[in-house]
């Protein structure tokens, strides 16, 4: 059902953006380059609702070849029990869509110190897709909303090539370990 309006959405904004074409095009004088600015104000145009998008489908991509790595040191990260630290996320300033970044770090049992560490991010939708209120969760309808390293298997098989265990926070406060 959500396809089927965005379909209607998307040929009413397409017969506003010709209707608007050429009532702009209408205005300037009969002359050889009154098509092709025609054709530019279309082109300019039938984008517009999904500019936000596209830019920040941009800056997200970038941000996400940024922080697409898992931070490990493989020397003394072996035979470590971890624990996942529970850290704030932090809204990305500056950008054209909401970009959230999400930090992720695997603190050692005994010392709290950093072990593995990775950052995921999540973008929300532009203004059109929130307006219309269809996207399942406000991700986005140009780009996929979100990013991280690889995906869990690549985290379990790094922890299982490195001889580390994961317990559960509850359990370190507990003073449980497995």
């Amino acid at each position: 059902m959500t396809g089927i309006l965005l379909l209607f959405v998307a040929g009413i904004w397409l017969a506003v953006v010709i209707w608007l074409s050429k009532f702009i095009t209408k205005k300037l004088p009969e002359t050889w380059w009154r098509i092709p600015v025609g054709i530019v104000v279309f082109a300019v145009l039938l984008p517009l609702p999904l500019v936000d998008e596209i830019v920040g489908g941009r800056q997200f991509e970038e941000l996400c070849k940024e922080n697409s790595t898992i931070q490990v040191d493989r020397v003394t990260a072996v035979g470590r029990t971890v624990y996942l630290a529970d850290l704030p996320d932090v809204e990305v300033k500056g950008t054209w869509v909401r970009i959230v970044l999400q930090p992720r770090q695997f603190l050692d049992l005994t010392k709290d110190e950093v072990v593995v560490s990775y950052n995921g991010l999540i973008a929300e939708g532009g203004r059109f897709i929130r307006t219309l209120g269809i996207s399942e969760g406000g991700m986005p309808l140009t780009f996929k909303g979100t990013c991280k390293p690889g995906d869990l298997h690549t985290l379990e098989k790094l922890f299982k090539e490195l001889n580390i265990t994961l317990i559960r926070r509850s359990e370190k406060f507990n003073g449980e370990t497995k």
